[in-house]
């Protein structure tokens, strides 16, 4: 599954200019990308192009129940707490 595609000048649009923190942006003619800072004057592009595939898929997490066994065995607990549909808490 590949999350890059090419950049929509409708989406991402900045909240602050990069230069001087302004807040007072407009779109600008220059480009489809292109914002206007009337603070400072200047102007400026914010594209997004998405996300590169990683390398390799990562592991499934363990679920609540698991990660609560691996972390009370980890800290040496002997009776870790064990809760079954079946079986009551002991």
């Amino acid at each position: 599954m590949a999350f890059r595609r090419e950049p929509n000048p409708n989406r991402n649009h900045p909240t602050h200019c990069p230069y001087c923190g302004g807040m007072d942006l407009f779109p600008d003619a220059e480009g489809d990308f292109a914002w206007s800072c009337q603070e400072c004057l200047r102007v400026f592009s914010v594209m997004f192009h998405g996300q590169d595939d990683p390398d390799h898929a990562p592991e499934p997490a363990p679920s609540t129940a698991e990660a609560l066994q691996n972390s009370l065995a980890r800290k040496g607990h002997e009776a870790a707490y064990r809760h079954d549909n079946n079986d009551k808490e002991r």
